[in-house]
């Protein structure tokens, strides 16, 4: 076991700069342009100008924890953060380790919780970064999603589509009243970003997830509330982080919390 986990864990490390390169070329790019323009506020024209990245040398850019010795404080990460590179391609190798520890006798099951494990981190990172989660990503994740719901050891028949259905549905009706109100309330991404999670997880472990999401990011809300009141600048909360952590959480563990909370709850 501890030498298929570190085998899991190496071929992480692997990925990771293919992680670190996915979450560099996402988010539009205008035609023409060499620089990002990433819209921070929907509809209101303020954007933020993030000069096009050096190219790396290639033997770098996908060589693991490069990023730690090679760029010399010139990361790519679009927040100034100079270290994201080796964070991300550690934590893709640790996901994959604790998927197989996890799930060490289901290899079906331990490679595709690896697997949409490191899109969810992916999609959390570019999201915070960028305040954008790309269809690219999400929409052909929720057809992957589906294609293997049947073979999922946690998911009953038609549970994939049916979680899908109600990721969509849970949070659309926030972009609907945001258009009413012309307000930023929530972007579409997250609406199919729900989806995806929900094509992932079933309905159960969706709920549950959102959950911890929901609760996660009020937290962290009412943290950018007391800050704004002490005058720091006020800026919108990248939810679709908070997706992903319940997401995480709930893909390694979601069974043994479901069944804690009705061993405790439930009488």
């Amino acid at each position: 076991m501890i030498i298929t986990t570190l085998v899991f864990a190496l071929v992480g490390l692997l990925i990771g700069p293919f992680v670190n390169q996915a979450i560099d070329r996402f988010p539009p790019v205008p035609e023409g342009s060499d620089d990002r323009w990433i819209p921070t506020v929907k509809g209101t024209g303020r954007r933020i100008r993030v000069p096009a990245a050096t190219p790396d040398p290639f033997a770098l850019v996908f060589v693991p924890l490069a990023g730690m010795f090679a760029f010399k404080g010139q990361g790519r990460s679009r927040t100034g953060f100079s270290y994201r590179r080796p964070i991300v391609d550690l934590l893709t190798a640790g996901l994959m380790a604790l998927a197989w520890y996890r799930f060490e006798d289901d290899w079906f099951r331990a490679i595709a919780v690896a697997g949409f494990a490191t899109a969810f981190l992916a999609l959390a990172v570019m999201n915070f970064e960028t305040e954008y989660l790309p269809d690219k990503l999400t929409l052909p994740g929720i057809v992957i999603a589906l294609a293997v719901s049947p073979v999922w050891a946690h998911l009953d028949p038609w549970d994939g589509i049916a979680g899908a259905v109600a990721g969509l549905a849970i949070f659309y009706p926030f972009v609907l009243y945001g258009t009413w109100k012309r307000i930023d309330v929530m972007a579409l991404g997250d609406v199919k970003y729900s989806g995806f999670l929900g094509a992932v997880l079933g309905t159960q472990f969706l709920l549950t997830g959102l959950y911890i999401g929901v609760l996660t990011g009020g937290l962290a809300a009412i943290f950018v509330l007391i800050r704004s009141g002490m005058g720091a600048r006020k800026s919108l909360l990248p939810y679709g982080v908070f997706l992903s952590l319940g997401g995480l959480i709930v893909l390694y563990f979601g069974r043994d919390i479901i069944d804690w909370a009705s061993d405790t709850f439930i009488v």
